[in-house]
């Protein structure tokens, strides 16, 4: 259902964590169809601070993840990756969670 409505596409730039020298590997980007609702929101991120969000997107179901990075998998999303709009503005992720009805149908990321 949540797939009618996705007309934009993005840019999920993952972080893939430190190598084994604690140098940085190199990033994925993924190229995902979301719904971005430019509007300004006030937000609490994860460290409980309330922070200005300037945009909603909004995506098919992925996995949440805070451990493991070097060998995630193309269906997950972490704090640490970026979002790309097609414009090619960089934007941090503030929070995420999840939009449901009766299912887990879309999660929402709110980006700074």
């Amino acid at each position: 259902m949540i797939g009618a409505y996705l007309v934009d596409t993005i840019t999920l730039r993952q972080d893939k964590g430190m190598d084994k020298w604690g140098e940085p590997n190199t990033p994925t980007d993924v190229t995902v169809k979301a719904r971005v609702d430019y509007k300004e929101r006030n937000i609490q991120n994860a460290a409980g601070q309330v922070v200005v969000s300037m945009a909603k997107v909004m995506m098919r179901p992925r996995t949440i993840i805070t451990t493991g990075f070097a060998t995630r998998v193309a269906n997950t999303i972490s704090y640490k990756d970026v979002i790309v709009f097609d414009d090619g503005t960089i934007h941090a992720i503030i929070m995420m969670g999840k939009m449901k009805d009766f299912s887990v149908r879309g999660i929402e990321v709110y980006v700074s």
